[in-house]
C-alpha cells in the first residue's frame, strides 16, 4: 500500500511539474507501455510451488493466530 501511494505521488509530483508536457495516458496504455518495456519473469515449476508452500504457511499461521486472539477474547468476556 505504501508503495502505491508513492508511486501515486510521484506521478502526480511529475505531472505538476511537467504541466501540459505530460501526456494523459490511460491504465490500459500505461499496461501496454510496462508490458513492452519491462522483462517477462520466466517461472518454473519449483519456484512457484515454494511461492505456493510460504503462502500457505503463512496463512495457516495467521489463521491460528487470529484463532488464538478470539479465543482469548471470548475467555475474557465469559469471566
Amino acid at each position: 500500500m505504501t508503495m502505491c501511494i508513492l508511486a501515486h505521488f510521484f506521478l502526480v509530483r511529475l505531472q505538476l511539474r511537467l504541466g501540459d508536457k505530460a501526456p494523459a495516458l490511460t491504465l490500459p496504455q500505461v499496461k501496454l507501455l510496462l508490458t513492452g518495456v519491462l522483462p517477462k519473469r520466466g517461472f518454473d515449476r519449483e519456484w512457484v510451488l515454494e511461492v505456493l508452500g510460504y503462502r500457505q504457511r503463512r496463512n495457516h499461521a495467521a489463521y491460528l493466530s487470529h484463532r488464538k486472539r478470539r479465543l482469548g477474547l471470548l475467555d475474557r468476556s465469559e469471566q
